[in-house]
């Protein structure tokens, strides 16, 4: 199946939104997308890995679920 194309600030919208549905990440966590050789690689700072460990499970669940999904459109 063919991946679709995404701004990097829109995919970084879609990850953000699709978080928000989740109870443990109610807190707000900045997530920086950062290109890499194949793909796309979601991070989030460590202090908010540390301080909400249940939402870093759920950043690493929706970085599969999305990595699926879309690949990142060239600037």
């Amino acid at each position: 199946m063919a991946k679709t194309k995404i701004s990097n600030a829109d995919l970084v919208w879609v990850f953000t939104e699709r978080l928000r549905s989740f109870n443990e990440c109610a807190a707000p966590i900045s997530i920086a997308i950062v290109p890499n050789k194949d793909s796309w690689t979601a991070i989030a700072s460590r202090g908010d890995r540390i301080a909400h460990p249940r939402c870093a499970k759920r950043i690493e669940q929706v970085h599969k679920e999305l990595r699926e999904i879309y690949i990142l459109a060239k600037d």
